[in-house]
């Protein structure tokens, strides 16, 4: 179902290889986009996936930006959604050769790709990272 609201998804695809600073702008940019008042969701798909894992995001600090925990905690406490790619889990991913403790961040939601475009309307914005 198409929406007109203007809403923002921010697709995530890029891991730990470039120690958090894709996750990091990504996480920042989603903030931006929900404060001024865009109903916003991160998919997490590819490497990405690894973020959505409890802990993963643990250290994770780029120089002139806070730590990336305290972005998920802005974005979350202003109403951002975090959406994993199911497929990615189970076939592609990299959840599952990393370590990390096996469950998800709480309240991130694993979807499919047609979650994501039935929030898309005319009005919406797609940022990849």
């Amino acid at each position: 179902m198409m929406t007109n609201e203007q809403n923002a998804v921010v697709v995530l695809t890029t891991g730990k290889q470039d120690r958090g600073t894709r996750a990091t702008l990504a996480l920042s940019w989603a903030c931006s986009t929900l404060a001024l008042g865009r109903k916003t969701s991160i998919f997490l798909t590819m490497d990405g996936t690894v973020w959505a894992m409890d802990g993963a995001m643990k250290g994770i600090q780029v120089e002139g930006f806070e730590p990336l925990v305290s972005y998920l905690e802005q974005f979350r406490s202003l109403g951002g959604r975090v959406l994993v790619c199911a497929p990615c889990t189970k076939y592609y991913c990299s959840i599952n050769g990393n370590k990390t403790n096996g469950r998800l961040l709480d309240g991130a939601q694993l979807v499919g790709l047609a979650t994501v475009v039935s929030d898309l309307g005319p009005n919406s914005i797609v940022v990849t990272f």
